[in-house]
Order: C-alpha cells, then structure tokens, then sequence
C-alpha cells in the first residue's frame, strides 16, 4: 500500500475495515459534471461506495490519490488474469482421452 498517512493530532487513530466480495452484480461508472468534480462509483450488489474529492475541491492530494488508485487497480487487474489465465492454461494441459 503507498500514498501518504498523515498521524493523528492525539496519536490515535481510529480504524475500520470493509470487505466487498465481488460476485456477478457489480457496476462501476466515473460521474462527470461541469462544474464539480467527478463522483466515481462502485456498485457490488445493494451495497454501493462513491469517491469524490472534499468539499468538491480537487487538489494536488486527490489527483495523487487518482494515481495510485490507477496502478492498485491495474495490479490487481494483472493479478487476476494470471490467475484466470493460470487455471485456464491448466485445464487445457489436463488428462487427454488415448
């Protein structure tokens, strides 16, 4: 994981952790508006979680933070074709009738 963390003005920082497991109802779209940023949103089933820059300004900080959403998401991309493309190649190599 990269991007920056800044430490929280007590030292203590709260947390949590979703999960989405993505299954066959999913949809993501990029919102655009003329004059307002950009809402990008991801639909898994009936749960839904839109990004967008605070208090609709974008910064220097949320093009960054574009950037490396772009490259988790490519990685994970590649990872999931060398998975899917793994089991495809072993199925192919599989016991072949005499």
């Amino acid at each position: 994981m990269t991007g920056r963390i800044r430490p929280a003005i007590d030292g203590l920082r709260s947390a949590t952790h979703h999960s989405l497991h993505v299954g066959a109802d999913w949809s993501v779209a990029c919102h655009t508006y003329p004059d307002r940023s950009p809402i990008l949103a991801v639909r898994l089933g009936l749960t839904s979680v839109s990004l967008s820059a605070m208090s609709n300004a974008v910064t220097s900080d949320h093009v960054d933070f574009a950037y490396e959403l772009i490259a988790a998401v490519n990685d994970y991309l590649v990872e999931c074709e060398r998975i899917r493309f793994d089991s495809d190649d072993a199925a192919d190599s599989g016991p072949r009738a005499a």
